[in-house]
């Protein structure tokens, strides 16, 4: 499955399934059942009190702005200011890895229960990863921001595509 347009981004998968393998759903059935009615509200409170607090902290980083207003643990954002895949690049070299997106470029976090401790951590290296780049713009090496901003910029969506299919070989 290969899709250019989606605004979630470029999107290849070897199989119709995509990312939604059946072991996924059987591991989150298993673990709505081991948690409980209770254990699930609870663990959904402390994901959306961390995901407002990450929101937060992204407003508060001038170069930076969230798209739209989210109201769950989904969190997209971009820049006027920086080139956001080369931020994202920076992020991925510290362990963080967000999801790149496209029309506009921005990425976005999906706030999980790993994230609840590590709040202050991801802000302070967003922070500095915007700093980063704002001081040394141009691609991290071995970075995906080339490739998301070449492909955000090519008018034959057949080119990128082909560029998808190339990747997915290349890397599978």
């Amino acid at each position: 499955m290969i899709v250019t347009e989606w605004t979630g981004g470029l999107y290849v998968s070897p199989t119709i399934a995509g990312s939604r393998a059946g072991g996924l759903i059987a591991g989150a059935w298993a673990a709505m059942i081991s948690l409980g009615s209770e254990g699930y509200l609870e663990n959904t409170k402390e994901i959306m009190e961390a995901s407002k607090r990450i929101q937060k902290g992204i407003q508060d980083i001038p170069e930076l702005y969230v798209i739209g207003r989210p109201d769950m643990s989904i969190i997209a954002f971009g820049s006027d200011v920086v080139d956001i895949f080369e931020v994202n690049d920076v992020l991925s070299s510290k362990g963080w890895h967000l999801n790149a997106l496209q029309r506009p470029n921005s990425v976005h976090i999906c706030v999980t229960l790993q994230h609840v401790p590590v709040v202050q951590i991801f802000l302070k290296d967003l922070r500095d990863s915007v700093q980063t780049v704002k001081e040394n713009p141009g691609p991290v090496n071995g970075g995906f921001a080339p490739i998301y901003g070449a492909a955000g910029k090519m008018p034959d969506r057949v080119m990128v595509q082909d560029l998808l299919v190339e990747f997915m070989d290349s890397s599978c």
